[in-house]
């Protein structure tokens, strides 16, 4: 087993190995890149990344555990939300030359893990968990008031609802007003008997 405290490897690098899983441990800064890259994330602290890369065929897999914090926006108001992440990723690496050749194809077909040409012959582990801090945010980011007061923004003649409240909104719209029913009912017999005393005066 070799251990080693980078996040990037050559593909020399990596056949020099040969068959032996290659370990790594690291804390890493992810600012200011993640940044620079996502624009919704405007702080990200340091994330502990670990893992494992052996060759597999054609290729290289890799898994990835990683671990940190970053600030984030609310989908409600924008307002700052530290969000709290730990997540797993497997990626399988494949050379540039190999890309698209039918053992990689098969290759493929028996992994449960995102296939990835190598960039510049490189495996770029960095990279991967900064596009993985991005893909496991929440769709629903919210403040702490925003979960336990379901507090919305609202201006001047304006306010923001829930799906759900727009969704109840919607089904009242939808159904028959029996008042609004009787007071079209009256306005079109007032036009009917208007029409009919229109046509007694011409006659």
């Amino acid at each position: 087993m070799i251990i080693i405290t980078q996040l990037q490897w050559t593909e020399a690098e990596l056949r020099k190995l040969g068959n032996r899983e290659l370990t790594f441990d690291r804390e890493a800064e992810m600012m200011p890149e993640i940044a620079d890259r996502f624009e919704d994330i405007s702080d990200a602290s340091t994330y502990h990344v670990q893992g494992t890369i052996k060759a597999d065929g054609v290729g290289w897999l890799a898994t990835v555990r990683a671990t940190g914090e970053v600030t984030a926006h609310s989908t409600r108001s924008l307002a700052p939300v530290r969000v709290a992440q730990d997540f797993t990723f497997k990626e399988l690496w494949i050379p540039q030359e190999q890309w698209g050749s039918e053992p990689v194809e098969r290759l493929m077909d028996t992994h449960q893990a995102l296939t990835i040409p190598m960039a510049h012959d490189m495996i770029d582990i960095y990279g991967a968990v900064s596009d993985h801090i991005v893909l496991e945010l929440p769709a629903q980011i919210l403040t702490d008031d925003e979960k336990q007061k379901g507090v919305m923004p609202a201006g001047e003649d304006w306010h923001v609802i829930s799906e759900e409240e727009y969704a109840a909104q919607k089904k009242a719209d939808a159904k028959p007003n029996p008042e609004l029913a009787k007071l079209k009912d009256l306005l079109t017999k007032q036009e009917d008997e208007e029409k009919q005393d229109d046509d007694s005066d011409k006659k």
